[in-house]
């Protein structure tokens, strides 16, 4: 770095449980600038989980690439980083920009010749950490066979159509068709959710009952690229929105958010387990498709269960 005056983006998180140490991590990183003769021109905080998305640290790493900063601050890399993998990531995009980075609990200056080192390292943990990611998601493929689910790139239904729509109108469930024809319910509910025959009238027959309980959960999803020369995780995330998560009439606070909310009809807790895990799978083999992965975390409100 130059002797110039820096230029400093603050970032400072607590969770909603621990506000009240806000303040003493401002002061003390305004403290460490004013020590160093920098100035700050950029500050943010945000307050909350540490698995959700962190809109304020966005808008720090935009400064960031629009250079209006030339070192970002934190109080400490858990502060900072979501996963040994984010952590990585955004350090190598901000080393990318030319703008630096320093922790200031873990004493590490990615503008020192150490602090580029310690990058290195965390390099190995973030592959480290993408193969525990792997193992889980084969887990959860895995489980999902136990449960007699297809995996793969999901299959046409059209072959099938006359015969969805028949069991549909004698007052079949959903997840009752599913399993009848061996298919999975997503694909069930895509296609009566949009009955491309106009002859059809549904109301003139029996509906099934609509099932008893639903659930809104919260689902945290990343998703990464294999390596650096795939460039298809934002065409996964609007295929995934698009096909998947729109059964489940998916909210999130904007629009670049890791962060969803979606509702689940359900009859017991081993369907909701089916539903959830069928989800899952699905989304990792639309990623698997365009050579990227998926890293999820699906809990309930008020963070009882997570799958």
């Amino acid at each position: 770095m130059t002797n110039k005056i820096m230029k400093i983006g603050l970032y400072a998180r607590v969770s909603t449980e621990d506000q009240n140490t806000l303040p003493m991590q401002i002061q003390t990183l305004q403290k460490y600038v004013a020590s160093r003769n920098w100035t700050v021109a950029l500050q943010v905080e945000d307050i909350g989980s540490g698995a959700k998305e962190r809109p304020k640290r966005d808008a720090l790493l935009k400064a960031a690439r629009r250079r209006e900063i030339d070192a970002i601050l934190v109080w400490k890399l858990d502060r900072w980083g979501r996963s040994v993998t984010d952590l990585f990531n955004t350090l190598k995009e901000l080393s990318q920009l030319g703008v630096g980075f320093i922790s200031f609990t873990e004493a590490l200056d990615l503008t020192t010749s150490t602090g580029r080192a310690m990058a290195g390292l965390l390099a190995v943990f973030a592959e480290f950490e993408r193969d525990l990611i792997r193992e889980r998601v084969k887990a959860g493929i895995a489980h999902a066979r136990k449960l007699g689910k297809p995996h793969g790139r999901p299959l046409t239904v059209a072959n099938q159509t006359n015969e969805i729509k028949s069991l549909f109108r004698k007052g079949f469930s959903k997840s009752k068709i599913a399993k009848t024809l061996n298919i999975s319910r997503t694909s069930v509910r895509r296609l009566l959710a949009k009955p491309d025959d106009p002859n059809i009238v549904y109301n003139n027959f029996p509906t099934p009952p609509d099932l008893k309980k639903k659930i809104t959960l919260k689902l945290w999803l990343c998703i990464e690229n294999n390596n650096k020369f795939v460039r298809g995780k934002g065409k996964v995330r609007d295929e995934i929105e698009r096909r998947i998560l729109s059964e489940y009439n998916f909210k999130k606070p904007y629009a670049d958010s890791y962060d969803y909310e979606i509702t689940i009809p359900y009859e017991n807790d081993k369907d909701l387990d089916e539903i959830i895990y069928e989800m899952l799978s699905e989304m990792s083999c639309t990623a698997d498709y365009r050579n990227c992965f998926i890293e999820t975390d699906v809990r309930t409100l008020d963070d009882e269960k997570n799958w």
